[in-house]
């Protein structure tokens, strides 16, 4: 009989089956690759320049880097040209308004004063708030050189993705070119109001040229709304300027830098010789504080008038 061996043969382990880990070992057989690439290619996506840059480096070298970089530069610059127009623009409309306040001052003043008493006014009393209330009203312009410019590269806006940028400064220009033309009209209808006057002065009961202007409806309701034209251009004058600070937030620029161009713009104009303007000759200039040298001759006009005895 044969002999049964006290001794069991061990159980083969399966082939495939794996080696079982501890968790410190599963851990370190991982590897970091996957990791890493997911974390760089989110980090690309949030930094578009820093992918737009290493695509030209790999792709053309640092040449055309440098010359990537230089178009951002010129990018900028014609947006600074752009908004410096607009934020030029903006001041001039809000010295306008200043100006404007000077003449509803004056103009409440003389539509205060009775009508049949006008004529008993010396001309050489009235004729500084006449100049200041009739003279000197301007046209609202703005460099169109700007707008060109901006028409010009709307394609390189467009490539660059700044559609808001093109919509709003788009809007700008656009309601500019329509408050001008607004305020042109106006400015000629209060223009025909007073060469009326002045050219026709048979037709206008009074023997003053102030009794003329003072007695005529179509004069009265235009010097009436001067305080209306203030307000409308200090209304323009903060529009434009929080639509141009809305342009320059889309582009990544500090508001302060394009304050400082518009500044270093008109510093070149005041260099410059400026051709002087014919009307600039028409009328006495009045000193800046007008309101407060006129006085003492509204306190006279109103001693002629009403008897009284100016007070000092």
């Amino acid at each position: 009989m044969k002999k049964h061996s006290s001794k069991k043969k061990k159980a083969a382990a399966p082939k495939n089956e794996p080696t079982p880990q501890t968790g410190e070992s599963a851990l370190e057989s991982k590897k970091p690759v996957s990791s890493f690439k997911s974390k760089l290619h989110s980090w690309f996506r949030e930094s578009q320049f820093l992918a737009t840059t290493l695509s030209i480096i790999l792709t053309f070298g640092s040449t055309a880097l440098v010359n990537h970089c230089e178009r951002l530069k010129d990018r900028k610059l014609s947006a600074m040209m752009v908004m410096g127009n607009i934020e030029t623009f903006s001041r001039k409309v809000e010295e306008m308004a200043n100006s404007m306040a000077r003449r509803d001052s004056i103009a409440t003043w003389m539509l205060s004063l009775p009508q049949d008493s006008l004529d008993l006014i010396p001309p050489s009393e009235m004729v500084d708030l006449i100049n200041e209330v009739i003279a000197g009203i301007d046209f609202l312009t703005h460099d169109k050189t700007a707008e060109s410019i901006f028409s010009s590269n709307i394609e390189t806006w467009k490539n660059m993705q700044k559609f808001q940028f093109i919509d709003n400064v788009g809007s700008c220009f656009s309601e500019m070119n329509a408050d001008e033309n607004y305020w042109r009209e106006w400015v000629k209808g209060f223009e025909e109001a007073v060469n009326d006057v002045l050219e026709h002065p048979e037709e206008h009961p009074g023997v003053r040229t102030c009794t003329k202007l003072l007695r005529n409806d179509v004069f009265r309701q235009k010097i009436e709304s001067f305080h209306v034209r203030q307000y409308w251009l200090e209304y323009l004058a903060a529009k434009y300027r929080y639509l141009n600070q809305k342009s320059a937030k889309m582009m990544d620029i500090k508001y302060e830098e394009v304050e400082a161009f518009a500044d270093e713009r008109l510093n070149e104009v005041n260099i410059n010789e400026v051709e002087p303007v014919q009307s600039q000759f028409r009328k006495k200039t009045l000193k800046a504080d007008s309101l407060n040298t006129l006085r003492p001759i509204k306190l006279h006009i109103d001693s002629i008038i009403h008897g009284k005895i100016p007070q000092q």
